[in-house]
């Protein structure tokens, strides 16, 4: 059998993670998402969306992103990067 990567499974984890932080922050338990949805793919993805995704984040991984991070955030590989980061 061969193994992903460490990072790479690390990162699915991470995804799937976000993705339940996206579908109760944006209250549709039906949606998919990968790393590269972004606010210019995903129309409830606003700006008050934003910060509710940003503190369900904060939340579910127990991190605090600073205020530049919150402003240059705008896809879901970003998001993923930076927990990835924060949990080394």
């Amino acid at each position: 059998m061969v193994q992903a990567p460490e990072n790479q499974t690390s990162s699915d984890a991470i995804l799937a993670r976000v993705q339940d932080v996206f579908r109760a922050e944006l209250d549709d338990e039906d949606l998919v998402i990968g790393p590269d949805t972004g606010q210019k793919n995903l129309q409830t993805w606003d700006s008050l969306a934003h910060i509710r995704l940003v503190s369900g984040i904060e939340s579910e991984f127990d991190i605090q992103f600073n205020l530049t991070e919150i402003e240059q955030i705008t896809t879901v590989r970003q998001f993923v990067q930076l927990i990835g980061l924060r949990s080394q």
